[in-house]
């Protein structure tokens, strides 16, 4: 298709004609935000894949993923309901899918058949995202000298991973606190500890998900601390630019009313007053790279609520 379709478009529905036959999305089905985007765009070529759930899915669903209708099958097996519908519901929004499949090829090297399925109760919970490669990024209640809250030995520094022999972690479910690294979803972990981290999990090394807290912990044998919480993460996936990168050392700043250097050490040293005379810019670089805060690009209300952040961080 190199020349424009005939079609109809508004802010809440989209109408196409292709090979002779109408094709109607509604806002909130499947493939209307991707459709109507490669309409405003006139990307006539892309018209067609997106014209069926199936057919926008099969762009993602590459190697032992294949699509049978709404039926997403992996090895030829149909996904559970719960990954097949959360892949429908991120497609009906134009988002990429992808981050659920690498997910699912994660969990099927997990040699638990109970620790797999228990898992999608877990993954209910709100605000547990895939990062693009389909690790589980959850939180961690920790002390506030960021040991684990039971034997006070356990460092959750950010860039630290932590790691078990998988049989010395305990399986039984009706088992509330048994031996094991403990993660779990947001409000689970802020009822432990002083602090909260963001931690990243491989589905292959969950272990099990307790019955109590209503599937809201789980035990593994591994994971890595990302960096400090800073608000409930999205649903579906966790972008890496939300991750902290070590990566620019020095920032211009304000004082005085004219342009200086300031370094991340400079900034540790300033208190609330001396860090609103510097760019949002620079305090949202100090707090994701040198402070370790995950998504600090994001946090709502402006440079006040940032540095209000910043500061809870440094315990200042």
């Amino acid at each position: 298709m190199s020349t424009a379709p005939k079609f109809m478009l508004t802010n809440t529905s989209v109408t196409i004609i292709h090979d002779g036959k109408p094709h109607t999305f509604q806002e909130g089905t499947p493939n209307f935000i991707a459709l109507r985007r490669a309409i405003l765009d006139e990307d006539w070529d892309a018209i067609p894949k997106y014209l069926t759930v199936a057919s926008s899915i099969e762009m993602w669903a590459k190697g032992e993923f294949t699509v049978d209708g709404d039926v997403i099958l992996y090895k030829g097996q149909p996904m559970p309901a719960e990954m097949n519908q959360r892949i429908l519901d991120m497609a009906s929004r134009g988002e990429d899918p992808t981050p659920v499949f690498r997910f699912y090829e994660r969990l099927s090297r997990n040699p638990s058949y109970r620790s797999v399925q228990s898992l999608f109760g877990f993954l209910k919970n709100v605000g547990i995202p895939f990062d693009k490669d389909g690790f589980i990024i959850a939180y961690k209640g920790v002390r506030q000298d960021l040991k684990d809250c039971y034997s006070g030995t356990l460092d959750n520094t950010p860039g630290t991973v932590q790691a078990y022999e998988r049989n010395r972690v305990s399986d039984d479910p009706n088992v509330a606190c048994h031996e094991g690294l403990h993660v779990g979803a947001l409000s689970y972990a802020q009822g432990f500890g002083e602090r909260v981290v963001i931690v990243k999990v491989d589905p292959a090394d969950v272990v099990c998900v307790p019955y109590d807290s209503s599937h809201q912990k789980m035990r593994v044998c591994k994971y890595e601390v990302l960096g400090f919480y800073t608000g409930q993460l999205p649903d579906t996936t966790f972008d890496d630019a939300d991750a902290p990168k070590d990566k620019v050392k020095l920032m211009k700043g304000m004082k005085g009313g004219k342009a200086i250097k300031v370094s991340y050490e400079d900034l540790d040293g300033m208190d609330e007053t001396e860090l609103m005379t510097q760019p949002t810019d620079t305090l949202r670089g100090y707090a994701a790279n040198h402070l370790k805060m995950v998504g600090a690009s994001k946090i709502p209300g402006g440079k006040p609520a940032l540095i209000a952040s910043i500061l809870k961080v440094r315990g200042s």
